[in-house]
């Protein structure tokens, strides 16, 4: 059997997320250990790390048990079904 040797980047907080699988969790493990948490779009309302999400902020008609109403910063995705 022979070993198989992956060389990959080396990944700094905030950058942004690589295409390959393998590269997606190294880069994932260091935005997790600098402490930088996913947020979920207002948009497509998938989960992203705040450097994938633009400035655009929405505003969803949905409140919480309190009354207050959701503010969620946008990928810039359309809505699925729209």
């Amino acid at each position: 059997m022979k070993p198989c040797l992956l060389v990959q980047s080396t990944y700094k907080p905030g950058d942004q997320p690589p295409e390959g699988y393998l590269e997606w969790h190294e880069w994932a493990e260091v935005q997790r250990k600098a402490g930088i948490r996913q947020q979920m779009c207002g948009r497509c309302a998938r989960w992203k790390t705040p450097q994938e999400l633009s400035d655009i902020v929405d505003t969803t008609p949905a409140r919480t048990s309190r009354g207050a109403r959701f503010r969620l910063r946008s990928c810039g995705r359309r809505l699925l079904g729209a």
